[in-house]
């Protein structure tokens, strides 16, 4: 639940600081081919936020998994400012270096956690390679 509320939490505050929704934001974008509709993410992110929080209450309760734990931390910390650098701040080479960070962090816990559980975590790690793609495409188009 807290996963939830905080990345909500992370697009509210696109609006707070740039006073504009980041729906209105994207539109502004130059953006690729392979785009999906605007209505996809809130779905998408919903369904991924709640595997994802899945994934952390089972990791939590795991002693011996401390690395697997901590790095998802530093996935969730990522995934939530990347929206503010994003689309409040317009920075889209920090943005995408912070997605490819994730990328490589992902893959990292996937590698380190050996239970089944982590499979939950695949279809995070092929969103966010897609979202990789936008966000390389977004820095070099605009």
């Amino acid at each position: 639940m807290t996963i939830l509320v905080l990345g909500t939490l992370s697009s509210f505050s696109v609006e707070w600081i740039r006073g504009v929704s980041i729906g209105d934001i994207y539109g502004t974008f130059n953006l690729p081919p392979l785009v999906p509709p605007k209505w996809l993410f809130g779905p998408a992110w919903g369904l991924l936020y709640i595997l994802l929080g899945i994934y952390c209450a089972n990791l939590s309760f795991v002693k011996n998994n401390r690395r697997a734990l901590y790095t998802y931390m530093y996935v969730l910390a990522l995934n939530i400012f990347w929206t503010v650098v994003f689309f409040s701040f317009s920075n889209f080479l920090l943005a995408t270096l912070m997605i490819v960070a994730m990328d490589i962090l992902v893959i990292a816990i996937i590698w380190i956690d050996k239970r089944p559980i982590k499979l939950l975590l695949v279809p995070y790690l092929l969103w966010l390679l897609f979202a990789t793609y936008l966000s390389v495409s977004v820095l070099i188009l605009n």
